[in-house]
């Protein structure tokens, strides 16, 4: 029966803290100004291993984590690294979903099909691709519009229940309250319910090519 005990850490990820006993980091690191609690779980030997790293680095445990892991994580992406023909392919590492914003990041997250998602965040990209108008600039769902998405974020989980519990007597009403909120930010919201082409089409005196009134619920 192993006798190794368990020892937790508790990290604060994103400042630094003095260990006592421990130097301090030379030289001074500036604070930042948000951080995330993270505890994790280490035997007393790899508990040893990091507070040998940080002592020999003159830096925090929290320094020593932080930088091991954007290390490990740079060849780590969701595309493939060789293509059929045995060409390298740039890596979609998290460099390329990382951004300030908690929605912007899990827009471009979720519209990647490379991106492993589960059950909710398959249900968070039918809302926003339908949606697309007020997350992103365009059906692709290749850029998010920053300017809505920081405004509609915070309320996105009360979006998706309107959703759910509307979308069968009235199909447009989360986006109607979307609309308003927008609207209430001073921000113009886009054009919704969305037209039909051939109502655009009817204004504009144009004649509708390849119509996809169909893919449009009215």
């Amino acid at each position: 029966m192993s006798s190794c005990k368990n020892v937790c850490v508790r990290l604060s990820i994103g400042v630094l803290f003095h260990q006592p006993g421990m130097p301090e980091p030379m030289p001074p690191e500036p604070k930042r100004a948000k951080s995330e609690s993270l505890s994790l779980r280490l035997d007393p030997k790899t508990k040893f291993i990091l507070e040998f790293v940080a002592r020999i680095n003159g830096q925090s445990i929290t320094t020593v984590v932080e930088r091991a892991i954007k290390r490990a994580s740079q060849d780590i992406g969701t595309s493939p690294k060789w293509d059929k023909n045995g060409n390298e392919l740039e890596c979609k590492n998290w460099m390329t979903y990382w951004d300030p914003s908690d929605g912007v990041r899990t827009l471009r997250l979720i519209s990647d099909p490379d991106y492993p998602t589960s059950y909710d965040e398959d249900e968070l990209r039918e809302f926003t691709a339908t949606h697309w108008q007020f997350f992103y600039t365009n059906a692709q769902l290749t850029v998010p519009r920053r300017a809505y998405v920081d405004i509609l974020w915070p309320r996105i989980n009360d979006y998706l229940t309107i959703w759910r519990d509307e979308k069968s007597t009235d199909y447009w009403a989360a986006g109607k309250t979307m609309a308003r909120d927008l609207s209430a930010a001073r921000i113009t919201p886009p054009e919704w319910p969305p037209q039909r082409k051939s109502e655009t089409n009817k204004v504009s005196g144009k004649t509708p090519i390849n119509d996809l009134d169909d893919d449009i619920p009215f």
